[in-house]
């Protein structure tokens, strides 16, 4: 099970951690170390945009959880799907409730 540790323990070894933010606790950045000099007053980098933040930001970190194994798809990826079922192969969305076909407007006599 992952814990939070506090960011006094977090890697200043440029890996990618989760972390809390100071003054939104409810909030979680995805973050590593990366100064661009030495003394950079905002070492901490945030992965989905250009923006860093001081050293004192955060409060709390952990690693990322393990990767699904590799037999096991991904949750958001698509499941294969499955044949429909008899009475829905000939649905056509212009019939009505009852299962009549709209065949679309009666032609003038003519």
């Amino acid at each position: 099970m992952r814990t939070w540790r506090a960011m006094d323990r977090a890697p200043h070894d440029g890996r990618w951690i989760i972390a809390i933010h100071r003054d939104d606790p409810d909030r979680r950045a995805v973050i590593r170390w990366d100064p661009e000099a030495a003394g950079d007053p905002r070492p901490w980098h945030v992965a989905s945009c250009q923006h860093s933040y001081p050293a004192d930001a955060f409060t709390d970190w952990m690693d990322f959880p393990d990767c699904p194994p590799p037999d096991r798809p991904p949750p958001d990826r698509p499941q294969p799907e499955s044949p429909a079922p008899e009475a829905a192969r000939d649905f056509s969305p212009t019939g009505d409730h009852h299962g009549n076909q709209d065949h679309g407007p009666a032609h003038p006599p003519g």
